[in-house]
């Protein structure tokens, strides 16, 4: 069953940006906490200058099709469990472009690779990606700390659900994923976790379920 409007992740996202505009903080702020650009949080704060949160709410969610039901999600986890060979590939590794192909081919529908790749990390298979060259291990890590540090510590206190991801629990691939989208590194596990720990918000991470 498709989501309700009020509970799209768009839709949230909008919605903690008015709140913490209300409450006074710059759009600057608001933009570093939830990734969002300055223009669209200038663009948030002067509808809600005018309308208030109401204005916010009534905005268009620019026509998104809903999720994709339960049994589209197993298919895809078993497609996942097998070789893109299967799907006219010539390679045994996925990516989220291979997927994204996939399911618009099966079910008609053609989302971004960033929702795609949301899909595998919430099915648990995010082992199953090609691995990216990009991923940061804890050497090469300092020159961005002292920018992702205050971030994570924000961000795991929100619901991922504020940073694009349909679920309520955050796990290391989902935080990994968002520290990645918004800096554009990939930081290791084990680092991902040591950061969250050093916090104190470790708790917060909850073991993906298979």
């Amino acid at each position: 069953m498709a989501a309700s409007k009020d509970k799209l992740p768009s839709v949230m996202l909008r919605s903690e940006a008015g709140k913490l505009l209300l409450e006074g903080m710059s759009p600057q702020a608001v933009a570093n906490m939830l990734g969002l650009s300055i223009q669209t949080t200038k663009r948030y704060q002067a509808l809600v200058a005018k309308g208030g949160p109401d204005a916010l709410a009534q905005m268009s969610v620019g026509g998104r099709r809903p999720s994709l039901n339960a049994d589209a999600r197993k298919w895809i986890a078993s497609a996942l469990r097998g070789s893109p060979v299967a799907y006219g590939f010539n390679s045994d590794q996925w990516t989220d472009g291979r997927l994204q192909a996939v399911i618009e081919k099966e079910f008609g529908r053609k989302f971004s690779r960033v929702y795609v790749r949301q899909i595998i990390i919430d099915l648990g298979c995010a082992d199953r990606l090609k691995r990216r060259r990009n991923t940061v291990t804890e050497s090469g890590a300092g020159i961005l700390r002292s920018e992702v540090v205050p971030w994570v510590s924000t961000a795991l206190v929100h619901s991922p659900r504020v940073q694009g991801f349909e679920a309520d629990r955050w796990t290391n691939e989902r935080l990994r994923a968002a520290i990645e989208r918004r800096y554009g590194v990939r930081y290791s596990r084990m680092y991902v976790w040591k950061i969250a720990t050093e916090l104190g918000l470790s708790h917060l991470l909850s073991k993906m379920r298979r």
